[in-house]
């Protein structure tokens, strides 16, 4: 199925060319089938599991799974490098991303991709890592430090990226979304006002970013993507399930789609749904 829909996808871009000048013309770049695998918390609790958490060996049997199909994963500043014309992808791209930063992702996804080869980028809620540097911690509940999150990127197994500051949400405002009868102004002035506190405080603690963000819930509008886009974010995270089809087109950068990993599903199953 992957071989038709890639031959399918190159026949209509290889020959598509578009117009730099006058009596010039450069090829678009093939298009890249790029599926992206979101998780949030890994537990062994079976009390715990559900939508948004899965076992640590279900996870490990996930990434054996991708390694006997071939796929291998990419960071988000190799994805950018690519579309800056710099470096290439591999056959068989995939990204591998965690939200809300619980201290499983260290405790037992990093392990497991480094026993497999892989990499991740897990999305740190600013308010909540402050909240857990400054309280006891236990591995089924807490999410990490900044010092644990510190430790992580440096590793060299995670990119670290933005899941907004406070805005991780569903009352009053939903997400990064705008709330009804807020004027444009007052919007813009609430998104930058989260977004640059999330900026500032975690380059106090050392933390870097790959300038991604992921918004909370998946819930932002074009507005949304304008103003972080003015901030100098380069990427956006969502939450819509389908394959990102990537052609060189930037604005692509700023819907990369993922596919949630819940509980109760065979690794064969749930990576059916890419339909590759």
């Amino acid at each position: 199925m992957r071989r038709i829909l890639l031959f399918l996808l190159s026949s209509i871009y290889m020959f598509t060319v578009v117009e730099v000048g006058q009596g010039m013309s450069v090829s678009e770049p093939e298009a890249v089938i790029l599926p992206i695998v979101m998780y949030h918390h890994l537990s062994e609790k079976k009390e715990l599991l559900g939508d948004y958490v899965i076992t640590p060996g279900q996870f490990e049997r996930d990434l054996a799974y991708l390694q006997s199909e071939g796929y291998e994963s990419i960071s988000l500043q190799r994805l950018l490098a690519w579309y800056g014309g710099n470096g290439d992808l591999p056959e068989k791209p995939m990204m591998i991303t965690f939200d809300d930063a619980y201290e499983s992702t260290a405790i037992y996804a990093k392990p497991i991709l480094e026993k497999y080869g892989y990499t991740g980028i897990v999305a740190i809620i600013g308010s909540v890592t402050q909240r857990f540097s400054e309280a006891d911690d236990h591995e089924e509940y807490s999410h990490l430090s900044w010092d644990a999150v510190r430790e992580l990127e440096s590793s060299g197994v995670f990119e670290i990226q933005c899941h907004t500051w406070n805005m991780h949400k569903l009352e009053n405002r939903r997400g990064c979304g705008r709330m009804p009868e807020e004027s444009s102004e007052s919007y813009a002035k609430e998104l930058y006002g989260d977004l640059n506190h999330f900026e500032r405080v975690r380059k106090e603690n050392g933390i870097n970013t790959c300038g991604g963000i992921a918004f909370p819930y998946g819930i932002y509008s074009a507005e949304t993507v304008e103003l972080i886009r003015g901030m100098g974010y380069m990427a956006a995270f969502t939450c819509n399930e389908r394959l990102n089809v990537l052609t060189g087109d930037p604005e692509k950068l700023f819907d990369l789609s993922r596919y949630n990993r819940p509980h109760g599903k065979s690794s064969s199953e749930f990576f059916s749904t890419w339909d590759i």
